[in-house]
């Protein structure tokens, strides 16, 4: 009896023991870090970025690997279903939030099915406006749209994009009569703009900012809560007239549900490490995005409200599939 207590205690000590050791052991092989857009993106950059000081760091290599389509919901399903030991890594979007919103039976929840590592960076989304429109702030932009109903277009670069759904609240905030023109992708919207086709957007200011120092676009305002280090000269929108307006949009790590808490732990602090580097904030910075962290709870709160939030601004403005 006490021989075979003595057993069951040995080996539910080894049980405990072994997902310790792994954890201390983390990592011993290349980390492959998903990324649901193609090359070139913000998203496929800061994964870029961060997957090349992580793998100076971890000594092990971290991988980037591009699996595009479908709003990025191929990438995150295959994290969601890859086994939990933090070697199948996620580069989440804003889209990761807004899937729920937009697609029905989603085959993965953005809270349930994974686990939150760390915040990477925000992106700014800013209000552009064509030159030719004439107009330099966002009240201006208001008056202008009143005096003319129904002639301003309003470019969106996707039907299912947080850009698209911030357009449509400020629209329907302001009570303005755009006309709202769906695009497949921030390119031929961008084209459309600068042909001056369509009027206004909103856009993550990494998509914009280029054209926007070129004198192509006018800067009109920022939906972030405060003016962004990238183009402090422009203002918020809530400071142009209409309180409380806040959209943007974010990347972060995310991996399978059940991760080892210790796994998770190194990687959050290896994750902060790497973006408290002037390097890589300055890199960031380049392409129109500011360096952001922060804790595995925290991003879990952030998720969670996301998902909520976008459903709900979806669902006012009819955007909802």
């Amino acid at each position: 009896m006490i021989k075979t207590l003595a057993l069951a205690l040995c080996a539910l000590t080894l049980g405990w023991a072994a997902p310790s050791a792994q954890a201390q052991n983390y990592p011993d092989r290349p980390i492959r870090m998903l990324v649901g857009f193609p090359p070139g993106g913000s998203t496929d950059l800061a994964a870029r970025i961060l997957a090349n000081r992580l793998s100076q760091s971890m000594g092990q290599p971290v991988v980037v690997e591009n699996r595009a389509g479908a709003a990025g919901n191929i990438a995150a399903e295959a994290v969601a279903r890859a086994a939990p030991d933090g070697y199948t890594l996620l580069m989440a979007a804003t889209s990761f939030a807004a899937a729920p919103a937009f697609f029905d039976n989603l085959p993965w929840d953005p809270v349930k099915d994974f686990t939150p590592v760390s915040m990477v960076a925000t992106v700014p989304i800013m209000v552009v406006t064509t030159p030719s429109l004439g107009v330099k702030t966002l009240k201006e932009l208001v008056a202008h749209s009143k005096a003319n109903p129904g002639k301003l277009n309003l470019a969106s670069p996707g039907s299912t994009t947080l850009t698209r759904l911030s357009g449509e609240q400020f629209k329907q905030a302001a009570g303005l009569d755009w006309t709202t023109v769906h695009y497949k992708g921030g390119a031929p919207a961008m084209q459309d703009m600068l042909a001056g086709r369509s009027h206004v957007m909103f856009a993550n200011i990494s998509d914009v900012i280029a054209q926007v120092q070129g004198g192509k676009l006018q800067a009109i305002a920022v939906a972030t809560p405060k003016r962004t280090a990238i183009a402090p000269e422009v203002p918020t929108i809530a400071e142009s007239g209409i309180p409380g307006f806040s959209f943007s949009t974010w990347q972060a790590v995310v991996g399978p549900a059940g991760m080892p808490a210790p796994v998770v732990t190194r990687l959050n602090a290896e994750i902060r490490k790497a973006m408290a580097l002037q390097e890589v904030q300055s890199q960031f910075l380049g392409f129109g995005t500011d360096a952001a962290t922060g804790s595995p709870e925290e991003l879990r709160t952030l998720v969670a409200e996301e998902v909520e939030k976008i459903k709900r601004v979806a669902k006012a403005v009819g955007a909802t599939n």
